[in-house]
């Protein structure tokens, strides 16, 4: 499942925002190709890793497209995607409304 916003902030302070929501939860960094606009840590609550997946792009005059996606089965995926854009929408101060495209495909 991947879960869609755009934000009215440059790309840069997007990817600053990130990493603020990575130190927060004390995530541990995955992905590092912020030149492709991609990034993703895992963080450990109550005994369980969780892998989230950004992809940041830009949408021209200083906004941007934050998708993400995240480790877990359907139900919970949803729940961990709207918790992530919710810090990220208090670090940001952002009203806009997420957009989910869910995938039917079994991870196993």
């Amino acid at each position: 499942m991947t879960g869609t916003k755009y934000y009215l902030q440059p790309t840069g302070m997007m990817f600053n925002a990130i990493y603020d929501i990575q130190e927060l939860q004390r995530g541990k960094p995955t992905i590092r190709d912020e030149g492709n606009g991609r990034y993703g840590f895992t963080v450990t609550m109550y005994g369980k890793k969780v892998e989230y997946r950004f992809t940041v792009t830009d949408a021209g005059q200083n906004r941007c497209r934050v998708q993400l996606e995240a480790d877990g089965d359907t139900l919970k995926k949803k729940r961990h995607i709207l918790r992530e854009l919710a810090l990220l929408d208090m670090i940001l101060i952002s009203d806009t409304e997420i957009e989910f495209d869910e995938e039917t495909v079994d991870s196993g």
